[in-house]
């Protein structure tokens, strides 16, 4: 009877642990948000704004930790292999639906082997050129690059956005230019400041940060930015039907529990409505825009059905 009774007892036991595994209270430690870039970036910058604030709603500690590297493959693949047990969540990037289709290295499955929360903001890049280039406006510039004797380079992150901006940009205006390749961000907006690089599409931050020692020549979306009403989108002004302007999200490895994803999303809207939050974000070209785990997920679809296509325009193949 009494091994009867620990038999039912140590049952009961392990039934309960495991419905507080399933249902537990969350979090009940401090949470890590991996950044895959170098401090110091947009991702960086949004990360580290929001991460205080979702603390405070969710009554833990939001740590940042960047892990660089691979063009961001370090910290993603970080991400995809931790537990699902919400303590740790990836800053992603809309890059991340075409990274297979350039990195060899790259295993995961952006669809199937992340949890979705939502996405963060929208943020247009900026096509900039150093001030000295004889063109005023981007139909010039197109027209310089187009030139018998044109020798035109551009400066890329590797398989980052302005990396798919720029050759879909390359491809649609049909122009021929040379890819000079970085690892940091700042390296390249100080080559085409000290005109060393012809062109760089640049994350809104890094213009906002050097407006004046660049000539602005189109955003990458398909309208004006509310952040840049001057400058015209690049569909506007030489090449139409180009619309390709970055955006975050918040992703975590797949398996996490839908209440803790809701959780968190519920957070990320609270964070994101808040003045303060929306007018920082505002002031570096950053439009907060949050939505549900579902429109993320169809987001992401869409865009490797996108940059898919790129690649076959550009010829891209994994390396």
């Amino acid at each position: 009877m009494k091994t009867s009774l620990w038999f039912l007892a140590a049952v009961l036991s392990f039934a309960v642990s495991a419905a507080h595994a399933q249902t537990g209270k969350w979090p009940e430690k401090p949470v890590r948000m991996i950044v895959a870039t170098t401090p110091g970036g947009g991702d960086d910058f949004v990360t580290r704004l929001i991460s205080p604030t979702l603390g405070k709603l969710l009554g833990q500690q939001f740590i940042v930790e960047n892990r660089a590297g691979a063009g961001g493959l370090i910290g993603q693949t970080f991400v995809q292999k931790a537990a699902p047990d919400g303590y740790t969540w990836l800053l992603a990037g809309g890059s991340m639906a075409g990274t297979r289709l350039v990195n060899a290295n790259a295993t995961y499955d952006v669809l199937r082997d992340f949890s979705p929360v939502s996405q963060l903001e929208i943020s247009p890049f900026v096509l900039v050129i150093h001030p000295s280039v004889p063109a005023k406006n981007l139909k010039e510039y197109i027209a310089l690059a187009r030139g018998p004797n044109a020798k035109i380079n551009f400066a890329t992150l590797g398989g980052q956005m302005p990396y798919w901006n720029a050759m879909h940009f390359n491809s649609m205006a049909r122009i021929k230019a040379t890819e000079i390749p970085y690892k940091i961000l700042s390296d390249a907006v100080v080559d085409v400041i000290a005109g060393r690089v012809d062109y760089f599409i640049a994350p809104s931050a890094q213009y906002v940060a050097n407006k004046d020692r660049l000539r602005a020549l189109g955003i990458t979306a398909a309208k004006r930015s509310p952040a840049f009403p001057e400058i015209p989108s690049i569909a506007e002004a030489g090449v139409p039907g180009y619309d390709l302007p970055a955006w975050r999200s918040i992703m975590g490895p797949a398996g996490v529990r839908r209440d803790i994803v809701d959780s968190l999303n519920g957070a990320i809207r609270r964070t994101l409505a808040m003045p303060e939050i929306r007018e920082k974000m505002l002031g570096v070209g950053s439009e907060p825009m949050p939505g549900s785990p579902e429109e993320l997920s169809k987001r992401y679809a869409d865009w490797i059905t996108i940059f898919t296509k790129v690649a076959k325009e550009a010829g891209l193949t994994p390396k």
